[in-house]
């Protein structure tokens, strides 16, 4: 009886859009806890400019380190105006030890992983509201 009530009142049109509004804080908060995984637990490692990539923001470096364990991996800088370190020059690196491939050049900001927290919630309670709207009210 409950679905053909929710047909009936017409509730059931906005259940898609329910799930998109979660879906989308989902993924904000995906990418924010990425961030913030560096903030926590990353370690700090020596790593080397090994080239140089052009965006569209500006040139980025892209650094090659080791982590403890000996492995080697690359991560890319945030573009500036011009490179931060010349080819061979020495970079500070910070990388997740559970996920080394989650590695950025320092320094790293973390106004963007706020905002992608904030924005998360902000997302989240209109799809939770809905949810509730549709099957409790």
């Amino acid at each position: 009886m409950t679905s053909v009530h929710l047909a009936a009142s017409g509730s059931a049109y906005f259940v898609p859009h329910a799930l998109l509004t979660l879906g989308v804080s989902g993924v904000l908060a995906f990418f924010a806890r990425r961030l913030f995984s560096l903030r926590i637990r990353g370690v700090q490692a020596q790593g080397v400019c090994a080239k140089h990539t052009f965006a569209r923001d500006g040139v980025a470096v892209v650094a090659r380190f080791e982590t403890e364990s000996g492995e080697t991996f690359r991560c890319l800088g945030r573009p500036a105006a011009i490179a931060s370190a010349r080819i061979g020059e020495p970079l500070d690196v910070i990388y997740d030890p559970r996920n080394p491939k989650n590695a950025q050049v320092l320094p790293v900001g973390y106004a963007g992983a706020y905002a992608m927290s904030v924005l998360s919630v902000i997302t989240a309670v209109p799809g939770i509201w809905l949810l509730g709207w549709i099957f409790l009210g």
